[in-house]
């Protein structure tokens, strides 16, 4: 009964999560369509279908929409991954790039895959670190099987739920009538700094104390 109920509501998710990103104006309206979700979000495969609302005055895909479809795919498949997993992060594209290779003259597929390599290699240093930074790359393919344009992605994932997996350590103070509180940090560089008559928060490397 209770796998049932799972793989009832796995594929009510994954319909819900299909039909949003499907109307989503920025993807709607240059004609990408997200066809197919794996049951545990760890693969999705993308469609840009050639149409008047993405043709530029050479009759091939518009380079914006292309660029477009590797955008939103990889942080919504990495935050399901990790929300399976109970643990919910802070996700987005940190950066991108693409290569145009040949003219896009029909529709294009493009497969976003993540693998339980990255997975674990995620999970580690969320751990240690609370963020974790990745790069993908992804083909855009045209019907002949032809790459047109690739695209590289770096993808920034974070979790705030634990300030300790941040190495914040805090500090109260008293002088003068002035309360100090000093915020440790295992990062190299000084963060943050702020003061006022009562309260004074300094973000301070611990191996630059003496």
């Amino acid at each position: 009964m209770h796998r049932v109920f799972y793989f009832c509501y796995m594929k009510i998710r994954k319909f819900i999560i299909k039909f949003i990103l499907n109307i989503f104006p920025p993807l709607l309206f240059n004609r990408i369509i997200l066809k197919e979700i794996s049951d545990d979000f760890s693969e999705m495969n993308v469609v840009i279908r050639k149409s008047l609302f993405n043709m530029n005055f050479h009759r091939t895909i518009f380079g914006g929409s292309i660029f477009s479809a590797c955008d939103p795919y990889l942080p919504t498949m990495y935050y399901h991954i990790f929300a399976n997993k109970k643990r919910k992060l802070i996700i987005w594209l940190k950066s991108a790039s693409i290569e145009y290779l040949k003219p896009a003259n029909s529709c294009l597929k493009i497969n976003f895959k993540i693998t339980k390599k990255d997975v674990n290699l995620a999970e580690d240093a969320l751990d240690q670190k609370g963020k974790f930074e990745i790069w993908h790359t992804v083909e855009a393919i045209n019907n002949q099987g032809e790459v047109c344009a690739k695209a590289k992605m770096q993808i920034y994932l974070r979790d705030n739920n634990n300030k300790n997996k941040l190495d914040f350590k805090i500090f109260n103070n008293k002088n003068s009538g002035i309360c100090r509180n000093t915020f440790f940090s295992s990062n190299k560089t000084k963060l943050l700094s702020c003061s006022s008559f009562y309260r004074d928060y300094t973000l301070i490397n611990p191996h630059t104390m003496r």
